[in-house]
């Protein structure tokens, strides 16, 4: 057998469920609460299917009914990881049909406003009805068809308009085509152009270079001193540094809901095994409004002692395909052949994948210097310390002379932490720096032992 066919699939992901339909078989739920449930799990329907009962025994204030109601109308993007199918389920749309990026925080709050002081007519009776179901009498069923004709958006949409506007045809229209205005106007993202810093939308952007930024970390969740501080410290760093992609090692489960609540709406999120006791994470951006994911998967090292495991996220950004891959490979010097192993099936893994695009590795490789010269395929593949240049600042990610959290009696410096791209003229590695080496006041510790990786690109 191939040695990339021994990489188990976990199973964990699936981007084309009716996730929606699948709860409803399987619970019998409203499809309302359904997508209340999903929303507030990511999309992530094990975790959907734990809140269900939650969301079915509550009855939510207006206000927050509203909220609800334009998040899951006003959305366009698919969600992540721990989609399961049913035997005989028939798949019949993508997650980007159920669970979507809403508007922004102000205008939610501004239409909720509105509604609550009276400036958008209508009978507002209808909003206290139960959440449970949009009931539409009469008019609205054929206004339903008609706003969404009109104005070319899903019956969800214009059905969640007539709900807050108390089925007010008109108003439900207006409240509509202002959201699609605000969107033309300032939701195409902008971004750096690498070469001229001249900004511009990102439709603009498939025929100019941009610069793509990737954060790598291995968080330390298996160290308990501390962690509430230092995860904190973590995402504040990626809400700082605002990255297109974050690949995070060393995740455990107390983690999860913070990524969600924290950072759900500013990233697809993909979980890796998580039948483990620690696992790994890939974040990519919704900001720049152009994501679209393609293809997840989590693959088990067959080998492995440590529970370690491959994740991988294919997407497009600006319309160019991406393929990004992170890992936690296994650690120690007695564990150095099988590490060899896991990062030849990787690299192997890569250099067969068939679709187009930028094919980026990140992630604890604990590897050796050493070890390097004995991986069968690394000739195809830019290390992306050493194609910037070698700085000297941004070589040693694992360094107990700076690095006080380990406790260490011993002086250690290595770079267990690494990026690597496979060869291409697409994509050029301009930038590689270190962060989380601010020592943390509330707990006198580092946000973890390992320095992170931050890398920038230049994408043709």
């Amino acid at each position: 057998m191939d040695e990339t066919e021994e990489l188990e699939e976990a199973n964990l992901v699936r981007t084309t469920e009716d996730a929606v339909g699948w709860l409803i078989e399987m619970t019998g739920c409203s499809a309302q609460h359904a997508k209340i449930a999903l929303s507030r799990t990511s999309g992530d329907i094990s975790d959907a299917l734990d809140v269900l009962p939650t969301v079915q025994s509550e009855r939510l204030s207006t206000e927050q009914e509203v909220r609800r109601l334009i998040e899951l109308a006003d959305a366009n993007s698919s969600s992540s990881t721990g989609h399961y199918e049913p035997s005989g389920h028939k798949k019949s749309s993508s997650m980007k049909d159920v669970i979507e990026i809403p508007d922004s925080d102000e205008e939610m709050d501004r239409d909720v406003t509105e509604i609550k002081n009276g400036v958008i007519s209508g009978n507002n009776d209808v909003m206290e009805q139960n959440v449970d179901v949009i009931r539409v009498d009469g008019k609205p069923e054929s206004a339903v068809s008609r706003i969404s004709k009109k104005l070319g958006v899903s019956e969800d949409r214009a059905k969640a308009a007539l709900k807050m506007t108390g089925n007010d045809e008109k108003s439900a229209v207006d409240i509509i085509s202002r959201q699609l205005r605000k969107r033309k106007r300032s939701d195409e993202p902008v971004i750096t152009d690498s070469k001229t810093s001249e900004v511009g939308p990102a439709s603009n952007l498939a025929s100019k270079p941009w610069e793509l930024v990737l954060l790598s970390w291995n968080i330390d969740g298996l160290c308990e001193r501390g962690i509430s501080e230092r995860f904190s410290a973590v995402i504040s760093e990626i809400k700082t540094i605002n990255p297109h992609v974050v690949m995070l090692q060393e995740v455990v489960e107390e983690h999860v809901e913070r990524i969600r609540s924290t950072l759900g709406k500013s990233y697809d999120v993909t979980l890796g095994d998580r039948s483990s006791s620690y696992f790994n994470v890939i974040l990519v951006t919704r900001k720049v409004g152009s994501l679209k994911i393609l293809d997840k998967n989590v693959k088990k090292f067959p080998n492995s002692i440590m529970g370690r495991h491959l994740v991988q996220v294919v997407c497009e950004l600006f319309g160019r395909q991406f393929k990004f891959y992170t890992s936690h490979l296994e650690s120690m010097k007695d564990h150095s052949a099988e590490r060899i192993k896991q990062l030849d099936k990787v690299l192997d893994y890569m250099l067969k994948e068939t679709r187009p695009g930028v094919s980026i590795f990140a992630g604890d490789m604990n590897v050796r210097d050493f070890e390097i010269s004995r991986i069968k395929n690394i000739q195809n593949f830019e290390d992306v310390w050493e194609c910037t240049g070698r700085d000297p600042t941004a070589r040693y990610t694992w360094d107990t002379t700076a690095n006080s959290n380990t406790g260490a009696p011993y002086k250690c410096k290595l770079r267990f932490d690494r990026i690597y791209l496979r060869k291409t003229t697409e994509c050029k590695p301009t930038k590689l720096e270190l962060v989380g080496k601010t020592k943390l006041c509330s707990c006198d510790m580092f946000p973890s032992d390992h320095w992170g990786l931050l890398a920038r690109f230049a994408v043709k």
